[in-house]
């Protein structure tokens, strides 16, 4: 009898070990926390060595052509941070020189709708005098593949997401996005002018319709 019973309880213990490990196997295919698929955004550097004439704040018309080919085929555009490394003195500041080559490259770039950085970007070894770095920062972002399904969904007994659940979605917000660095920090709004907010509603409530004359009703058709 004591045989018999003994044998039950061997046989159980069997089973229930076997149902364990079973379930820690399935459980192995989920990672604790948040495993789902991320756009990765990483900052990139363009940088243009230009060259100052001796004793001269501007740059030749070679240079400036040059510059031009260079951000052209940067594709210089909306979200990229422009800004200019100088040779330092020995406590971090700029020669006058510098300065006035500084001054000139923001004139310069704004008049093409560019903004410079006033402030100097070090970037690699420090320029050689009369020389300057023009850099490109721009935040690139590389979404997620999508589309594989071959992670089992059962033996989920934390109820842990399976990784490509919301994966397009992230991968579509990634391609759309007009400035990726908005993936990491977002844009700052600005203050909140209730005054002007509250003059336009005023406007849109009490001013009368402007009606068109005849002149522009034959114009539009």
């Amino acid at each position: 009898m004591k045989k018999i019973l003994m044998k039950k309880v061997m046989n159980y213990i069997s089973v229930m070990a076997c149902l364990v490990l079973a379930s820690c196997s399935g459980a192995a295919n989920f990672a604790d926390g948040d495993n789902q698929k991320r756009n990765e955004v990483q900052m990139v550097k363009i940088p243009l060595m230009v060259t100052f004439a001796s004793d001269s704040a501007t740059l030749s018309g070679e240079s400036i052509a040059n510059l031009d080919r260079f951000m052209m085929r940067s594709d210089v555009s909306y979200g990229d941070e422009l800004s200019m490394d100088f040779p330092l003195n020995r406590d971090g500041s700029l020669s006058e020189m510098s300065q006035k080559r500084m001054a000139y490259m923001a004139e310069y770039l704004k008049g093409r709708g560019l903004h410079l950085s006033a402030e100097v970007t070090p970037y690699g070894m420090s320029p050689e005098a009369d020389q300057a770095r023009f850099l490109i920062s721009r935040y690139v972002v590389t979404p997620p593949t999508c589309g594989n399904w071959s992670q089992p969904s059962t033996g989920n007994y934390g109820n842990a997401s399976l990784p490509e659940i919301g994966c397009a979605n992230q991968a579509n917000l990634g391609l759309m996005v007009a400035n990726p660095r908005d993936l990491i920090t977002g844009a700052t709004t600005g203050a909140i002018d209730t005054e002007s907010a509250a003059k336009a509603v005023l406007t849109f409530r009490t001013k009368k319709p402007t009606k068109l004359s005849k002149n522009s009703k034959k114009s539009s058709k």
